[in-house]
């Protein structure tokens, strides 16, 4: 079992604020041992604490402790939902199918929780350069200091970058806290371009602020704390994806700033702090956690002996996610699995003469056949075995998620207390974007390059894999993916899809250009790990792709792809103007007077 270094702490003396004052007049009693904000931040430690609680929040069971995997990749088309999820989970049928709501409950949790991290941020922004807060740290240790307000204007950016690209850019924004009062509760919607500003601001003030990875973790307790590079891949992102978080005259289709972002990604390489790590596995597992190729992890603890052991905003809950019970093993097994892989995505995978599956990521991230075996309390369970439970036309069809899943289920008998921390940012992503600025500049040939040292890793040989990889190809020798060049040459077409009757619901793409092949390697890299689809946005809105019109076919079709996977109907074809963002809640648009729906309401 894993040992957590970095210690969360939960401010409360806030919220408990309103539990010291008398309900009835005269009676303004006060608690005189409580904290009050007043006299809490007054010390070094209490400072740290501050921002040390932004890195709290994203844990939580309604963000990445259970929603936001969800959310994040359940509307690309690298996903659909599951028998599972139509009997009992109908949130997650809405954000695959397209036919999400004002009243969305799992959507409302998310809006509240950007909040709530903002308004954490900004707490501890305000406590850190209130007057008198930088000496309490001493001129010995102004590295801290700077490393809390780093950290604090990052999660903020944060909060602004999950805003944007979740609601679009006309939603409420705050750079101070919020004091109670009405019009300060009731905060407008933010004009457009104003939160695209404010988060290069913050990205550009943090990156300046953190520390490198290889300063920061000299000290283990320091381990899973973000350093420099994180805020440098996060602008790198923003700016690559100006032309969905900025609705302002200058953003748009085709504002994309590929020469800035190019610049931030090549000071992360240049700093030598990330390398890819040698296994793809340790990407997705509790092995080798806030790795070297890590940038930002939201972090999770096994604590099912919690007296919560849900990853909940209470002193007494655990740190669980719930992605394994959801994502990853299936009823055989004890999950729940609501959301399973698309048939586009396994047929996106490179393959032999043959038919067979040659791209070792496949198998470490998913549960397909022919691949990787379960441990169901000591008994191998085959792709095969594990699917036993379907009926016979189903098998082949239906795939699970081995990434963040354990490989057994006796280490942590309880499925719904994963483990595994969630990987936001990590360098093989740096790489490929690099690669992708290099196309947008010009430099195919350089771009090659990057897409190959991700590749190369691909095929490595597993030398201390799990039990459950033994006797597949990559635990034998080193894999056979070619490199960009000679798939260039062979021209496949991957993701093809056609029913039982043969005909084509998908016609897949020819990878005869870099574009195209650093698409796909995207896939075969990062696939449901949350990105996808925040990437189908920006490329469908660069007019530089001579294939952008075409880009969101995929997910035009996606419903024909769950009808066809599942038999389920329900799913509606995408459309962008529509599902590019998620409604405005109908909570939000209910209690303040000046918030406006959006296109999706």
């Amino acid at each position: 079992m894993k040992t957590k270094y970095l210690l969360y702490k939960i401010l409360l003396a806030v919220a408990l604020l309103p539990a010291f004052t008398a309900c009835e007049p005269g009676m303004d009693f006060v608690n005189p041992t409580a904290e009050v904000e007043e006299s809490y931040y007054n010390t070094k430690e209490h400072l740290i604490y501050a921002a040390n609680a932004c890195y709290n929040i994203p844990q939580i069971l309604q963000f990445w402790g259970r929603n936001m995997p969800y959310a994040l990749n359940i509307v690309s088309d690298e996903a659909i939902f599951t028998p599972g999820a139509a009997s009992g989970d109908p949130d997650n049928v809405n954000w695959s199918g397209y036919t999400t709501s004002a009243d969305h409950g799992m959507t409302a949790e998310i809006f509240q929780n950007i909040y709530v991290l903002q308004y954490t941020a900004n707490l501890a922004i305000q406590k850190l350069k209130a007057d008198g807060a930088a000496e309490l740290f001493g001129g010995e240790d102004d590295a801290t200091y700077k490393r809390s307000l780093g950290e604090a204007y990052f999660f903020r950016a944060f909060s602004r970058f999950l805003a944007v690209f979740l609601f679009g850019d006309e939603v409420p924004d705050r750079d101070v806290i919020a004091t109670g009062g009405k019009e300060d509760s009731y905060a407008p919607a933010s004009e457009p371009g104003y939160i695209y500003s404010r988060m290069v601001e913050d990205l550009k003030l943090a990156a300046d602020l953190l520390p490198r990875r290889t300063e920061l973790y000299q000290d283990s307790k320091n381990w899973g704390r973000i350093g420099k590079g994180a805020a440098q891949a996060l602008l790198a992102k923003i700016y690559m994806a100006r032309p969905i978080m900025d609705s302002s005259p200058d953003g748009g289709a085709g504002s994309a700033e590929w020469q800035l972002a190019k610049t931030e990604l090549k000071k992360i390489i240049d700093s030598n702090d990330y390398d890819l790590v040698d296994c793809y596995r340790d990407n997705h597992s509790i092995d080798n956690e806030n790795n070297k190729e890590s940038l930002y992890e939201v972090q999770f603890v096994y604590s099912a002996d919690a007296a919560i052991p849900l990853s909940v905003d209470i002193l007494t809950s655990g740190q669980n996610s719930w992605r394994q019970i959801g994502f990853t093993v299936t009823p055989a097994v004890g999950g729940w699995f609501n959301v399973m892989p698309s048939m586009w995505l396994y047929k996106e995978f490179e393959r032999d003469a043959g038919g067979n599956i040659i791209d070792p990521r496949a198998f470490q991230g998913l549960w397909i056949p022919n691949g990787a075996t379960y441990f169901n309390y000591g008994m191998p369970t085959t792709y095969d075995t594990m699917s036993g439970w379907l009926a016979s036309g189903n098998i082949g069809k239906y795939f699970a998620t081995r990434k963040y899943s354990l490989d057994n289920n006796i280490t942590m008998p309880n499925p719904m207390c994963g483990s595994a921390n969630d990987r936001i940012l990590r360098y093989a992503d740096v790489l490929l974007m690099y690669a992708e600025c290099c196309i947008e500049t010009g430099d195919e040939a350089t771009a090659l390059q990057y897409i190959n040292k991700v590749r190369t890793r691909a095929n490595n040989k597993v030398l201390e894999n799990s039990p459950s990889d033994a006797g597949l190809f990559y635990t034998q020798t080193s894999g056979t993916l070619p490199t960009a060049q000679e798939l260039l040459d062979a021209k496949p077409v991957l993701g093809k899809v056609t029913d039982d009757g043969g005909n084509v619901i998908l016609p897949g793409v020819e990878i005869n250009t870099a574009r195209r092949l650093l698409k796909h390697e995207y896939t075969c890299e990062l696939f449901l790990e949350g990105w996808r689809f925040f990437n189908l946005m920006r490329w469908y809105n660069n007019p530089n792709d001579p294939d952008y019109e075409t880009i969101i076919d995929g997910l035009k079709k996606k419903y024909k792809i769950q009808e066809y996977q599942t038999s389920l109907m329900g799913a509606v074809e995408f459309n962008y103007q529509k599902n590019h963002i998620l409604p405005i809640p109908g909570e939000e648009l209910g209690v303040n007077p000046n918030m406006k729906p959006n296109s999706a309401n």
